[in-house]
Parts: C-alpha cells; structure tokens; sequence
C-alpha cells in the first residue's frame, strides 16, 4: 500500500505543459518552414509539435514585449521635453509601427 500512496503523491504533485489542458489544431506549413522544423525536432531529440508549440510561445511572448516596448516608448515622448530626444522617439516608433 505505501508504493500505491508514493505514486498517488507523485502523479498529484506533477506540474508543466502534461497537466494543462491542450487545444488540437491544425496547421499548415509552407515546405520550407517544415523541413526547418523536422531538422530541429530532429537536432533537439524532440517532437515536431513540441517544437512548433515553443517556437508559437516565444513568438507571443515577442510580441508582448514588443507591445511592452512601443507604450513605454509612448510615455517617454508625452513626458520628455528635450526636442532631440523627442524626435528619435519618434522615429523609432515610426519604425516600430512602419518598419524598415
């Protein structure tokens, strides 16, 4: 009885990405894209799913510190006064939101 308790203890106390409910979605890759995909499933040991689900989490988290960027840009334009500083805010929001 104490080995079932032991595996009643550990099986509860597991956390990370086993315990999460998942979403089943279908996704369509361009050729190029998928060979990059298998070759680092194949180099890391690793599912290709479980690769595309950590390349989508940094590309989320990228955004979000994109978006954290360009407000805290925002905010250093409405509270600067130099005219100089200013103008590169500007301009690098500009490339934020336009590119190049």
């Amino acid at each position: 009885m104490q080995y079932g308790s032991f595996w009643c203890i550990m099986n509860s106390m597991t956390t990370g990405k086993a315990s999460k409910k998942t979403a089943r979605r279908s996704v369509s890759l361009r050729p190029d894209i998928d060979r990059k995909v298998q070759a680092l499933a194949r180099r890391e040991h690793r599912s290709a799913n479980q690769i595309i689900e950590d390349l989508i989490e940094t590309g989320l988290e990228t955004k979000e510190a994109e978006k954290h960027r360009f407000f805290e840009l925002a905010n250093r334009l409405t509270v600067s006064t130099d005219k100089a500083e200013q103008h590169r805010i500007k301009e690098e929001l500009a490339r934020m939101t336009f590119g190049a």
